[in-house]
């Protein structure tokens, strides 16, 4: 066969050499069978087919068994073997974060220790403990520092001085009925040495009037004066109510002379918060001289 023969039909006999296996027993000359056709030499077919025993060939497809497929070829991809040097980084950055948390609190229970000691420390130094030779002034300080500021508000002591209680300026009395402030003779108690005059002065009044802050109740009304005769009185009154009992002047000097004989006399009397009024008045014989008045809470 040629190289330009298209392979349509059979050969001739004299060209096949096997053309007596195709004749009929007999020798007689019959239709020969047609064979099959035979693909050209010069016809072009697809890569990967191929012809058996003159039966058309297949073409070998990719096995569909996902089991013997490769990994890249399966569903979502392959993301190949785990970086291990990445699990690496993580566990190293995550250690290096514990430790510096584990050395901030390290550094902060140092610190609150380190407070918490030395505050000891010094607190035995100021009381005198531990190896120091002498107390110094500065330790008997930071004593009475620390106890001000532990200790609350101190309650008053029993021994503080109490509220002052009123007493008058003779200066700064109402006078009226014809009683007047004079200095004629001396001896006189007042700040100023002057006296309220009342003798030969029937009549007169003398009030004193005063802010009270101390505890409702019964006190002691003093009047400082001076007579040179006895049986001598002054009627008075408290917060305009009159009282009984009359401020009796008596002569308790052994001699007659103005100057040398003043001396006192109380009255109880009852005092309210705030403002109280006394008022003096001569009814009768009020031949005296008044230098002072004043309150005490107990009997001088």
């Amino acid at each position: 066969m040629s190289a330009g023969n298209t392979g349509q039909g059979t050969p001739d006999e004299g060209d096949d050499p096997f053309a007596y296996l195709y004749r009929p027993e007999g020798g007689a000359a019959g239709q020969q069978p047609v064979a099959p056709r035979q693909p050209s030499y010069n016809q072009v077919r697809p890569v990967g087919e191929r012809t058996f025993g003159g039966q058309q060939g297949y073409r070998q497809q990719p096995s569909p068994d996902a089991r013997y497929a490769a990994p890249e070829t399966q569903g979502g991809g392959y993301g190949g073997p785990p970086d291990r040097r990445r699990n690496d980084q993580d566990s190293r950055r995550n250690g290096l974060l514990v430790g510096a948390i584990a050395v901030v609190l390290a550094v902060v229970l140092g610190i609150g220790a380190a407070i918490l000691f030395s505050d000891d420390e010094g607190g035995d130094d100021e009381a005198g403990g531990g190896e120091t030779t002498e107390p110094t002034g500065g330790a008997d300080d930071g004593d009475d520092e620390g106890s001000s500021e532990g200790d609350p508000d101190p309650e008053p002591s029993d021994d503080a001085e109490p509220e002052e209680l009123p007493a008058a300026d003779i200066t700064q009395l109402s006078l009226g009925g014809g009683a007047a402030l004079e200095a004629t003779f001396d001896g006189a108690r007042s700040d100023s040495g002057s006296y309220v005059a009342l003798a030969g002065r029937q009549g007169a009044t003398v009030s004193w009037s005063f802010d009270f802050q101390g505890e409702p109740g019964m006190y002691y009304l003093y009047t400082g004066y001076s007579v040179i005769t006895d049986d001598q009185t002054m009627s008075f009154s408290v917060n305009g109510t009159p009282r009984e009992d009359p401020v009796k002047l008596v002569d308790y000097s052994p001699n007659d002379e103005w100057d040398t004989s003043w001396v006192r006399t109380f009255n109880q009397v009852e005092l309210v918060r705030g403002q109280n009024t006394v008022e003096y008045t001569c009814g009768g014989s009020c031949d005296a001289a008044i230098d002072e008045l004043f309150v005490t809470d107990e009997q001088l």
